[in-house]
């Protein structure tokens, strides 16, 4: 079984900026959600993924990829869509031996800045670099979910919702 161990924080400052090794565009589809988890189409740049990935423990889950065709995403999207899209920028930085991806979000929620950090273990101690605040793991209101669902309400206002975070 594929395990995500992985911590969400709030980005504080663009000083991450200059770090960055690489960038990619990406959307997130939710295609299903299901007692023990959900199903996610990503498409990065030209490369499709379904994700399902298992309920959080922790800062643990289970997580699988497969690679689908281009076509066949986007009939995926089209028959089953639970969701608007997000839309991001992601950006791959490495600080002190880890890889962090800080992603930029667009459209509606274009000013908030989360980045995600891999760990080896539950209990790895990391540090943190100096752009990356609070952390926002078990936050539900950081969630693809609740943020698909907060952009599309009515009068959602990003600064508003960043004030009340």
């Amino acid at each position: 079984m594929s395990i995500e161990i992985e911590r969400k924080l709030l980005v504080t400052s663009d000083e991450w900026r200059d770090q960055t090794l690489g960038c990619h565009h990406i959307k997130d589809y939710l295609v299903a959600r299901f007692e023990t988890g959900k199903a996610r189409i990503r498409v990065c740049d030209d490369q499709a993924t379904l994700t399902i990935k298992g309920n959080r423990t922790g800062v643990s889950r289970s997580e699988f990829h497969f690679d689908l065709p281009p076509d066949q995403a986007a009939d995926m999207i089209s028959e089953f869509p639970s969701a608007p899209s997000l839309e991001k920028r992601r950006h791959d930085i490495q600080f002190c031996g880890l890889l962090w991806q800080v992603d930029e979000y667009l459209g509606a929620l274009a000013g908030l800045v989360t980045c995600d950090v891999e760990l080896p273990h539950e209990r790895h101690e990391f540090p943190r670099p100096s752009w990356a605040g609070r952390d926002i793991t078990h936050d539900s209101r950081y969630s693809s979910a609740q943020l698909t669902r907060a952009m599309h309400a009515d009068g959602f206002v990003l600064a508003d919702f960043l004030i009340r975070s």
